[in-house]
């Protein structure tokens, strides 16, 4: 999938839709994962929201295909094996009886070791020939957690029970757990707990070893090296310590050394009340018995501890079934939700322009007069949920600032927000990274004026307002219609299961 912003963007397959009340689209969602793969064919109806809107929702959802599972395919320990890949992409479209082309839009979501820079170049390579239709998501473990939460159902359960909802997704390598109050993603926190941190083969001869497993065994005493016999007794006492360490995270208690040295994010913040607590992820098939086949790994094992400590009185928490387990993830994309910005927009130069699969980064200003630290933090704060780092670690973005209902568009408002603005997003991308930013306010013009005063004019700015965006939206920006001063906008929003999708 390219993202060279030179590239021009072709807006007419979305221009098309605004003659339309509804339309089919045939989607596809692609998930590379540490340990596991798989691809869902789905189809999407969308209808415009009303007769004089250009947004669309999705109204119906229908799944038309599910391909195996496998175990991603790797070379040399740590690389993706995308030869293998690409085969298994290419039967997977074969055995749904459908041809690429076919496909009108989709998202890849590349996560754990699958998400190392080196893998994720390679993979986005795969889908090059679909890049104005394809989104691609480097999930590092905050975006992970907030998608499995997505995909799970437990955002759309919470939403619709106003149940405070603890989603924990646990995978090959990863146990993510997000805590979700009337339907939004409030605390997010991963560790190494995982079904494959160590694995063997058919001899029962170890295989595979990862770093949090060899902590466990040397936590339990049990030298164990690659190729050495791994009992079940042994593979059963790692996923004991394993599961201690989890619920020491779910339990909100202070942790143990052991754990602290398993956490792959910092510990979660909320302390509040829990209604009911749900598994995804492929440790789920197990703790939910839908599985119980042994590859080898600790899954077995890491479900009967699970199902034991939630089945303890003292856990206090209501077990309750997620709508999807393994594969809660991504079903697909849409993207045919076109909107135009226009008479507040700002823009520094005509390079700016067009910008494509920029990743919303949904900013929240709360305080109703902040200073312009407390606009550098919430940008901080919701660049660390989305794991954005720097540019080397994340594709383009867009941050979408939403300021307090009570504050009062003023020179004290426009201050704060471009000096907190500039200030965070300086300390995590380069100069030449153009600065894209969504507002909920008719202030794109002024605050992008004041903002290329303040760089010099040297930085490439684009503001726009006026435009509706979600937790897990990415967006297309087309070059400026000079008739109307406008400019497009594509918001392309990823699919779950189960009328969920983000950005609701």
């Amino acid at each position: 999938m390219h993202d060279e912003n030179d590239e021009e963007i072709d807006f007419s397959d979305a221009m098309e839709v605004f003659g339309l009340e509804s339309l089919l689209l045939k989607s596809v969602g692609i998930t590379i994962g540490s340990s596991t793969s798989h691809l869902m064919f789905s189809n999407l109806t969308v209808r415009r929201r009303d007769s004089r809107a250009s947004r669309f929702e999705i109204t119906e959802r229908e799944v038309i295909h599910r391909s195996p599972i496998i175990f991603t395919p790797y070379v040399a320990g740590t690389s993706v094996d995308t030869e293998k890949l690409q085969n298994f992409i290419t039967q997977a479209y074969a055995d749904a009886g459908i041809a690429p082309d076919a496909v009108d839009t989709g998202a890849v979501i590349i996560t754990g070791y699958a998400a190392r820079k080196e893998n994720a170049r390679a993979i986005v390579n795969l889908f090059s020939r679909w890049a104005g239709k394809f989104v691609c998501a480097t999930a590092g473990p905050n975006l992970e957690t907030m998608m499995a939460a997505y995909g799970s159902g437990a955002v759309r359960r919470s939403r619709e029970t106003g149940k405070t909802v603890m989603n924990i997704d646990i995978g090959g390598g990863t146990s993510k757990v997000a805590i979700i109050r009337d339907g939004v993603i409030i605390d997010t926190a991963s560790l190494y707990v995982g079904s494959r941190v160590v694995a063997r083969d058919k001899a029962g001869r170890l295989e595979r070893m990862e770093e949090s497993g060899g902590l466990a065994a040397k936590e339990l005493g049990l030298g164990l090296g690659m190729g050495t016999v791994l009992s079940d007794d042994g593979r059963k006492a790692i996923a004991e310590i394993l599961a201690g360490a989890l619920f020491e995270l779910i339990g909100r208690k202070e942790p143990s050394p052991f754990t602290q040295r398993l956490m792959e994010t910092s510990l979660l913040r909320y302390h509040g009340e829990i209604d009911c607590i749900m598994f995804s992820g492929g440790v789920a098939e197990y703790i939910y018995g839908h599985e119980r086949a042994d590859f080898g790994d600790l899954g077995p094992f890491l479900g009967e501890k699970i199902r034991e400590r939630v089945a303890d009185p003292g856990f206090g928490i209501a077990l309750q079934e997620p709508e999807e387990r393994i594969r809660a993830t991504v079903m697909g994309a849409a993207q045919y939700s076109l909107q135009v910005s226009g008479n507040t927009i700002f823009i520094s130069n005509d390079s700016v322009l067009p910008q494509r699969n920029l990743q919303v980064i949904k900013v929240c200003v709360e305080k109703g007069k902040p200073t312009a630290e407390d606009v550098a933090g919430s940008v901080r704060s919701a660049l660390n949920r989305y794991d954005i780092d720097s540019l080397q670690a994340a594709g383009p973005v867009a941050l979408s600032i939403n300021v307090s209902p009570e504050a009062a568009i003023g020179p004290a408002l426009l201050r704060s927000l471009t000096q907190g603005i500039l200030s965070a997003w300086n300390e995590s991308f380069a100069d030449a990274c153009p600065l894209v930013l969504i507002f909920d306010m008719d202030i794109a013009n002024l605050v992008g004026s004041i903002l290329a005063e303040k760089s010099g004019h040297a930085r490439g700015i684009l503001c726009v307002d006026g435009i509706e965006v979600g937790d897990l939206d990415y967006v297309d920006i087309g070059r400026e219609i000079q008739s109307s001063r406008t400019v497009p906008v594509v918001v392309k929003n990823l699919v779950f299961s189960k009328g969920t999708q983000g950005g609701t």
